[in-house]
């Protein structure tokens, strides 16, 4: 479970979403929030001390740093102040470091030894995403554990009284990388649940289908029984993996699970799509899902669908990064799904 949570706070009201959800969950798992400010670093004084010796601009940028971090303290204890009511209770820590903010958040994690982070993404685009917003995206490639991503202005958690299930979605392509979500998702929903609320998990496998091609964009042509083939295979794939958590993380939860298996040329696209459409049913709490962690060219080929989907979704987005262990051994044994192509040689995969 989650006995330690961080959450980053950047001193815009956005980040402060993340407050009260990170106490749902650590009042839920009898867990500590560990609160972070993270102030860049300070601007060199040499530009402004003409003149100074060494000893004067460097007590100078002593006092400074000293005054950010006064004032960064001030900040969080205004917060525990403000969010009170959320917080009773629970057990609340405070840090505060300066530096570039992804990877002081993501060392952060691993000196305090957190289960989990929960942060608000602003949504920031150009310039403002590249300074303030990029701390999500950048848990894609880097993050120790798990982060939970809440919108600024997308969807909020339901509370735990709510009338309707908490349905998490989560998604897999049939690697064992993509397996990586599915016990923090599970463990979050357990958390999240209680015996007047329902949990549902509810897994989906997108089979990557062969791009258009040909002068009018059609698709590469696959036998109606090659794709019957690959979705008994996939659906096999599936089935496994939910009487695998029946047997293990989800027993004795009273959770519901189901699984779901669709064929698209456009994974992110789909995924986006089905989490959408099941409003029409109740809707989705929240959509899971691990990224290979791949950067580089790799990255740009087969690692962009948790970004894609990280960028486009309203919906709270919980992002499991494998263990190096664990993106080794599914390298080495990986079993995903891949619909041929009709050029020989050629195979297109599903993988996030």
């Amino acid at each position: 479970m989650f006995q330690r949570i961080l959450v980053p706070l950047d001193g815009l009201q956005g980040s402060e979403r993340a407050i009260a959800v990170a106490a749902r969950i650590a009042r839920a798992c009898s867990g500590t929030i560990v609160f972070i400010r993270v102030e860049p670093l300070a601007a060199e004084v040499g530009t402004f001390a003409a003149g100074l010796d060494g000893t004067i601009a460097m007590k100078a940028e002593v006092e400074a740093a000293e005054k950010v971090l006064a004032d960064a303290g001030g900040y969080l204890e205004a917060m525990m102040i403000a969010y009170a009511d959320d917080l009773a209770g629970l057990e609340t820590e405070m840090d505060l470091a300066t530096g570039a903010a992804s990877p002081t958040i993501f060392s952060a994690a691993g000196l305090e030894e957190v289960d989990l982070i929960v942060m608000s993404s602003h949504g920031k685009t150009g310039l403002k995403r590249w300074i303030r917003g990029s701390v999500a995206q950048q848990a894609v490639l880097h993050s120790p554990v798990p982060v939970l991503v809440l919108k600024e202005h997308g969807m909020a958690f339901p509370a735990p009284e709510a009338a309707h299930p908490i349905r998490i979605l989560v998604t897999l392509d049939g690697s064992a990388l993509s397996e990586a979500a599915l016990e923090p998702a599970v463990q979050l929903l357990a958390a999240w649940t209680t015996p007047q609320v329902q949990g549902e998990l509810h897994l989906l496998r997108v089979v990557d289908l062969p791009p258009p091609s040909g002068k009018f964009g059609s698709l590469a042509f696959v036998p109606d029984s090659l794709l019957e083939e690959t979705r008994q295979e996939a659906e096999t794939y599936m089935n496994a993996v939910a009487d695998r958590l029946r047997a293990g993380p989800m027993a004795g939860t009273g959770l519901t699970i189901t699984s779901s298996v669709a064929f698209s040329t456009d994974v992110a696209g789909t995924i986006l799509k089905q989490a959408e459409s099941a409003e029409l049913t109740g809707g989705y709490s929240l959509i899971a899902m691990a990224t290979h962690g791949r950067s580089g060219l790799k990255r740009l080929v087969m690692g962009s669908v948790t970004e894609h989907v990280l960028g486009a979704t309203m919906l709270p987005l919980l992002i499991v990064r494998p263990s190096a262990t664990e993106v080794k051994g599914g390298e080495e044994g990986t079993t995903t799904t891949a619909v041929p192509s009709a050029v020989e040689g050629q195979t297109w995969v599903g993988l996030l």
